[in-house]
């Protein structure tokens, strides 16, 4: 909005990358549940013109998140969406604009289970193609994921307080002071 004054509310961004039929979205919701006042961004292309080349859809879906990084004035944000690097350049770029912490999580079955029936998901052929693709191209192994969580076999809600635990703890690792500590087994 012109003249619109930017939200001043301090936000946190917790992005949950990963390949498709990963459990972004299921685990999503589920995480955006246990944190109170947090909204969740289906990543999905949603409402886009299905004529438009996937790569034009995928960048609606992304500019999507960013806009909502840009006005939320929720205390967290919850999102859903595999990022390549570019991507992730410019999630990292929106919440540095906007003063939010950034967390990524990439959430990695195993590719047989990605493959598979997943919440009453059965990926079809062209849908299995790309998830090969986006594994040998690596979205379920970021370097820029602050946690990364083989979620098979997890219940979205289990998967989504493993992702709460495994960020506080790398939070409290990296803070002042944790230097020399050793990390609980």
């Amino acid at each position: 909005m012109p003249g619109a004054a930017a939200p001043e509310a301090p936000l946190r961004v917790i992005h949950l990358n990963g390949a498709i039929n990963s459990g972004k979205s299921s685990v999503g919701r589920a995480l955006a549940a246990l944190i109170p006042g947090a909204g969740f961004i289906e990543g999905d292309e949603h409402g886009l013109p299905a004529e438009l080349p996937p790569e034009q859809r995928w960048a609606g879906a992304l500019g999507r998140i960013l806009r909502r990084i840009r006005e939320s004035n929720a205390p967290c944000l919850v999102s859903a969406y595999p990022l390549d690097e570019a991507g992730y350049r410019r999630l990292r770029t929106a919440c540095v604009a906007r003063g939010a912490a950034l967390s990524v999580v990439t959430l990695a079955p195993p590719l047989e289970v990605a493959l598979g029936s997943r919440g009453g998901r059965v990926p079809d052929a062209a849908e299995q193609a790309r998830i090969r693709a986006m594994y040998a191209e690596g979205y379920h192994r970021r370097l820029f994921s602050d946690v990364t969580l083989d979620n098979a076999g997890l219940a979205p809600e289990e998967a989504a307080r493993r992702v709460l635990a495994a960020l506080a703890h790398a939070h409290a690792a990296r803070a002042p002071g944790a230097a020399g500590r050793a990390a609980p087994p």
